[in-house]
């Protein structure tokens, strides 16, 4: 599936995750060549094969310090989408790019940050509490919640810091960035005409849903069942689902109706897919799935074939704008970088992309 596919399936990524992923290569402060280690003066390792592996502070931009800590939080995650390998374990190489890329995409986060508090960009108390909760609406308890956590060396009162940080950052690129970007139609049917295969598509669904969260205790899915058959009584009568599900829902998708978007079969859970691909259009079915109780409904259908560009053009318009976005970016981040002062205080692998 190409990543332009990927893109008009799933929507744009949420802005509070994708400052995460600038990871242009550094051009200023000593970059060394030689595998990262631990430094002699760090501390001994505790049974945890991620604690203590760096010294506290790990580098500084314009005198602000890049901690130990948060270096071991990115590649923490890293190590976790392939299975969490000791550290120990792992090539010198490897974990030379793992520093090297990690540390790089700390340092241009916090560049951006200092830009953007520098130029008066702030966030409420609210507007964290409410991407708070759209956090916690990503886990289906609050001990699954806090065991991700802690895999990742975070608790609740650092991972309220990093939102309050990634909201300012996406305040500031918003405003300063995507807001002055522009796509001409001609560029929309230039990239349609020469990217024909990217618009290909196999049997897809759009769906909406309306989640009613439960927990495996016997009294809270007899509670959240309840609520649901009351909700999907009142969708067979004929009331809006969209309405219902702003009022109801607590998936992400509430904002919208509902509305999740387009799906092909491959990208959804087993038991989704069966009802997804199964259902007629405007059909709905209830299912309990981890979370809770789903009232799914199916709200179109494309048989494989290739996507017109009428049909593609809001997500494509969306798609552009985000790679002109990324370009001036990665222009404002080398001129931040020539602007500041930026020393990595340890061992790190060569440029990824050199």
């Amino acid at each position: 599936m190409s990543s332009l596919w990927k893109f008009l399936c799933s929507g744009v990524l949420s802005p509070v995750l994708w400052v995460f992923l600038i990871a242009l290569p550094l051009q200023a402060g000593p970059v060394q060549s030689e595998a990262a280690s631990p430094p002699s003066g760090a501390k001994a390792k505790s049974a945890d094969p991620y604690s203590n592996i760096f010294p506290e502070v790990v580098a500084k931009v314009g005198g602000d310090p890049v901690y130990g800590r948060e270096l071991e939080r990115a590649i923490r995650d890293e190590l976790i989408q392939i299975g969490s390998p000791k550290w120990e374990s792992l090539r010198e190489e490897y974990r030379g790019q793992l520093v090297y890329s990690s540390i790089t995409a700390l340092v241009n986060t916090k560049l951006i940050y200092k830009e953007a508090v520098a130029n008066g960009i702030g966030v409420s108390d609210a507007e964290v509490q409410d991407e708070y909760l759209k956090v916690t609406q990503m886990f289906k308890n609050e001990e699954d919640m806090n065991a991700y956590l802690k895999d990742r060396h975070f608790d609740r009162t650092s991972v309220i810091e990093e939102l309050h940080k990634n909201l300012v950052i996406n305040k500031f690129i918003d405003g300063a960035i995507k807001s002055r970007i522009t796509v001409a139609p001609k560029e929309l049917s230039d990239y349609y005409t020469s990217h024909q295969n990217e618009f290909k598509h196999p049997d897809i669904v759009r769906m909406s849903q309306i989640l009613i969260e439960a927990t495996a205790a016997p009294e809270s899915d007899a509670k959240a069942k309840q609520q649901a058959d009351a909700i999907l009584e009142r969708i067979n009568k004929g009331e809006d689902f969209a309405k219902l599900a702003r009022e109801y829902s607590k998936s992400p998708s509430a904002s919208q109706g509902g509305d999740v978007g387009w799906s092909s079969k491959d990208a959804l859970t087993p038991e989704y897919a069966e009802v997804a691909f199964s259902l007629p259009v405007g059909g709905v079915k209830m299912i309990r799935m981890q979370q809770g109780y789903r009232i799914l409904k199916v709200t179109d259908r494309k048989k494989e074939g290739l996507s017109t560009l009428e049909e593609s053009e809001a997500s494509l318009l969306e798609f552009l704008k985000n790679e002109k976005a990324n370009s001036e970016i990665a222009k404002l981040i080398n001129r931040l970088r020539d602007q500041s002062e930026i020393d990595i205080l340890i061992p790190a692998g060569v440029p990824l992309n050199p």
